[in-house]
């Protein structure tokens, strides 16, 4: 073959892998550049096309063997590169490429990109969206690129408000929504500030804009049921939190019976609904986290997401009453995640279940060792110290967690202020009850917040009335009321303080409270005081008893209807025809029993053996009938007796005195 053949060759090859590419047809181009590399290996045209159909296949391993062999020194394919090194996961090796690689040129905006991008993917979310925000800057708007740069911004940022993080003020762009991919992720973003009304919004709306554009393209309903999987676990997420479970276990199934869906989006419904469904159809759930914990999802889902899903997996294992395997599972997480607080509480409730309240408490002593700032565990030790009747030591913990709080503004927080005062009352310190109190309301009066100093100040005021310091609760009650005269609360407050050492100042202040009237607005006159004063607080309504209902009502009897059950009766009954009267007789005992046969005859001679025989039997020893006999004798003895007892005796005849004496003469024989 001449060298002007081997050209025009290689030429039409070439054409049929531009043909090849535009059809999607990758594979087959392949073989067309496979065959252009035999002639000429070093062909650079055909390793670069090579390298991207290795890419749209998804081989991206091929694709950087050929990179690393071929193109080491060839700076025009480092974006290529960084894809690959980007989708097989090498993080390390694609920040040194990105470092190497940081010049002035075009390629630098898809190297830029892919940083965001790897960043987002290490959960490094704060340094995503500086870049992306950096590109949104520089990108033209009318570009397709700025779309797809804004859209992976506001994945960052929902991904950060996600993971409880701090976003920056700057970054709070009003995005135009006119994908369905902007109008998803914007819709994430408001489900981290847990503005779950608009979420729903935008997820719909993004529905609606997806179902168009695939619709125009002729895609199948199956497709588009596929293409919109993701959307609609979001959506059934925002049901979830909103408490509309059953609206989101039914967006979930149905998620699971599409064919076709992606794993990624099968796993999250999955774990989702064994979230939704708790401790119910437990065999069912252990299934479904199968599916959302397989292997081969470890490199799609993020860390976050695979805790969660193994936590679920540990918490299943607890309801099931698998408390070992709870256990083993929760320890081995925490060597992944020590920064989830929640395993150590699983672990501490495995115990707990099993009675074993005071393994739990020690646990939770050693956990709290650990991780002495955490408000989980020490909350939680707290707790169980409370139920075994032990304020002292849970006023030991408290004091111990607060001492880790550096801000007075968080340590002076009303609940812990609050909390801290009713452990001081109950262990009887009340001097560092209203210590306490005084350093709080001190703290908050020269502060701004005028919100929690009025709770504070509220907080003193009441428990100085409890304590009996009458005067000194007056002096917070009127600091209140100057704040705000029309606080109603305050007011009676300050009434009920004044009413105990100054009742015309009681009373002058009780002309500004609200009428008590049956009017719209007020308090009702139609209150049982007597059933209020009977409720108290965490005992149930049932141990007290009813009794001044049964004081104010007349006693009288009602007596309860016994309802008639209706006669069973045979199908074959018929009311006009009389029953029979020996129904409840043997058969063959039965005036119109006829025998036949062998039976005829021993009937003839005596009788079968069971029957009764006068005389007793053969023999006269009646050993078959003792018993019977002997009982019907009694019967008919006590029949007689009680039929006396109930009639008056008859009077002797004439006749029965003949009859007594024959007797008599027939027995001397």
């Amino acid at each position: 073959m001449t060298t002007q053949d081997k050209e025009a060759t290689i030429t039409q090859l070439f054409k049929d892998v531009e043909r090849l590419v535009n059809q999607e047809e990758y594979t087959k181009a392949l073989r067309s550049l496979d065959k252009i590399l035999q002639s000429n290996p070093e062909d650079k045209d055909a390793l670069h096309c090579k390298v991207v159909s290795y890419i749209r296949l998804g081989k991206y391993q091929n694709a950087l063997d050929i990179l690393h062999k071929n193109f080491s020194d060839f700076d025009k394919l480092k974006s290529e590169e960084a894809y690959c090194l980007y989708r097989l996961n090498k993080f390390d090796e694609l920040l040194n490429l990105l470092r190497k690689n940081k010049s002035g040129n075009n390629s630098e905006l898809n190297l830029r990109h892919l940083e965001a991008q790897m960043a987002y993917k290490t959960e490094d979310y704060n340094t995503s969206i500086e870049i992306y925000y950096a590109l949104l800057q520089e990108a033209n708007k009318n570009d397709d690129v700025y779309n797809d740069i804004l859209t992976n911004f506001n994945a960052a940022k929902a991904a950060l408000l996600f993971s409880d993080g701090h976003l920056d003020e700057k970054y709070a762009m009003t995005d135009s929504l006119n994908t369905y991919e902007l109008a998803y992720n914007t819709a994430c973003t408001y489900i981290g500030q847990k503005d779950y009304k608009k979420a729903e919004k935008l997820f719909n709306m993004a529905k609606n804009i997806c179902k168009k554009s695939l619709l125009s393209e002729d895609y199948t309903e199956d497709k588009i049921e596929i293409e919109l999987g993701t959307i609609n676990t979001q959506l059934g997420y925002v049901y979830q939190l909103q408490g509309r479970i059953s609206e989101a276990i039914e967006i979930y199934q149905n998620i699971l019976k599409a064919k076709g869906m992606d794993t990624t989006v099968s796993a999250i419904a999955s774990n989702n609904l064994v979230a939704a469904k708790k401790d119910s159809e437990l065999f069912d759930s252990a299934r479904k986290l199968r599916i959302a914990s397989s292997k081969h999802l470890d490199t799609k889902l993020f860390r976050g997401q695979k805790r969660v899903i193994a936590m679920n997996e540990a918490l299943l294992s607890l309801y099931m009453h698998k408390y070992a395997a709870c256990q083993d599972s929760a320890r081995k997480l925490l060597q992944i995640y020590p920064e989830n607080d929640d395993l150590y509480l699983l672990i501490a409730s495995t115990s707990y279940l099993q009675k074993k309240i005071n393994k739990s408490i020690s646990d939770l002593q050693e956990f709290a060792k650990l991780k002495p700032e955490s408000l989980h565990i020490n909350f939680a030790l707290m707790q169980l110290q409370l139920i075994t009747s032990n304020p002292n030591n849970a006023l030991e913990t408290f004091e111990k967690y607060l001492l880790t709080i550096k801000e007075d503004k968080e340590r002076y927080k009303p609940g812990y202020v609050g909390l801290l005062v009713w452990l001081y009352e109950q262990s009887g310190m009340h001097e560092k009850a209203i210590k306490t109190l005084e350093d709080a309301g001190t703290f908050w009066k020269n502060n701004s917040s005028s919100s929690e100093s009025t709770l504070i100040l509220k907080q003193t005021a009441a428990f100085k009335i409890k304590t009996g310091h009458y005067q000194e609760a007056a002096q917070y009650y009127e600091q209140l009321v100057k704040v705000d005269p029309l606080d109603t609360q305050a007011i009676a407050g300050l009434v009920s303080a004044y009413s105990h050492y100054d009742i015309e100042k009681a009373e002058q202040y009780e002309s500004s409270l609200p009428e008590v009237n049956s009017g719209e607005g007020t308090v009702p006159m139609d209150i049982d005081v007597d059933s209020i004063e009977r409720i108290v607080p965490g005992v149930k309504k049932s141990y007290y008893k009813k009794t001044d209902a049964k004081i104010d009502r007349p006693s009288q009897k009602t007596h309860k209807k016994k309802k008639k059950r209706k006669p069973l009766l045979p199908k074959s009954y018929d009311p006009s025809i009389p029953p029979d009267p020996e129904r409840w007789i043997p058969k063959r005992e039965r005036s119109s029993f006829k025998a036949k046969g062998k039976r005829k005859q021993q009937l003839m001679k005596g009788g079968s053996q069971g029957t009764a025989v006068a005389g007793g039997g053969i023999g006269g020893t009646g050993s078959a009938n003792i018993g019977k006999s002997a009982v019907s004798e009694n019967q008919a003895t006590a029949t007689a007796q009680s039929t006396q007892s109930q009639q008056p005796p008859p009077k002797p005849k004439s006749g029965d005195n003949k009859n007594k004496k024959k007797k008599k003469k027939g027995n001397k024989w």
